[in-house]
């Protein structure tokens, strides 16, 4: 049974659950910065404003996301789920979590920022009705630059 955990802090299950489901950029030519985090970088995050909520099947961390609140919105980044449990609808929930906290913690809206090129990823925030609100190109933590979307939906 799935359940959404918020504030996970076992920075070495994070990054496990993280690694994973990026290792599919390793070799692209313009590499996931994910792939560079460690528990040490994420030791940080959880020390300043970002939370980390995290999936559990049976006990097992199987998928975790990164959110930020700002005053008018949560913004969720590094949505990551374990390969072998992909397709079964958790970043969906995850996601849908994060809608649901921002409705009861009266936050306007939900957004991320995805790589243009990350069709895959654009069609499943689309069917969960977020919009793309912005188009840009951005240089990553790693020095590439890339052209990215961000997409919202308002929290209702």
């Amino acid at each position: 049974m799935l359940e959404i955990i918020k504030n996970v802090t076992d920075e070495q299950q994070i990054i496990k659950v993280i690694h994973a489901a990026f290792k599919r950029y390793e070799h692209d030519l313009m590499p996931s910065s994910a792939l560079a985090e460690t528990a040490a970088t994420i030791e940080q995050e959880l020390e300043s404003n970002v939370l980390i909520w995290g999936a559990e099947i049976h006990e097992r961390l199987v998928g975790v996301v990164k959110v930020t609140r700002y005053k008018d919105h949560f913004y969720f980044s590094r949505l990551a789920v374990l390969p072998e449990f992909q397709g079964k609808g958790i970043a969906s929930a995850l996601v849908n979590f994060i809608e649901k906290l921002a409705v009861q913690e009266q936050i306007p809206y939900v957004r991320c920022k995805v790589r243009k090129s990350e069709v895959n990823n654009i069609r499943l925030y689309k069917k969960l009705g977020f919009r793309i609100s912005k188009e840009e190109v951005t240089t990553s933590s790693l020095g590439f630059v890339m052209e990215t979307v961000t997409m919202e939906k308002e929290a209702k």
